[in-house]
């Protein structure tokens, strides 16, 4: 598994609950939502399907994350 593969797959269950919060509530919502991934140092690094879970690929998944919770909460038209 790629590293961007794994990111995907972390980030599923989020996005879906994301999107789930978002239909039940419009455009109701205050805020866009945000993740923040809060981890003891001391845990890290771990092991996901081959892939090595650090801080740079937490900040990736976070990065990832905020980007499709904008798409989701606040979509834009290109034109």
């Amino acid at each position: 598994m790629t590293e961007d593969e794994l990111i995907k797959e972390l980030a599923e269950p989020i996005i879906k609950q994301i999107e789930k919060i978002a239909q039940e509530h419009g455009s109701e919502l205050p805020a866009i939502p945000r993740v923040e991934f809060v981890v003891d140092p001391n845990s890290l690094p771990k092991t996901i399907e081959g892939v090595e879970i650090t801080s740079d690929l937490l900040k990736k998944l976070q990065e990832y994350l905020e980007d499709e919770i904008e798409m989701i909460c606040a979509p834009t038209i290109l034109h």
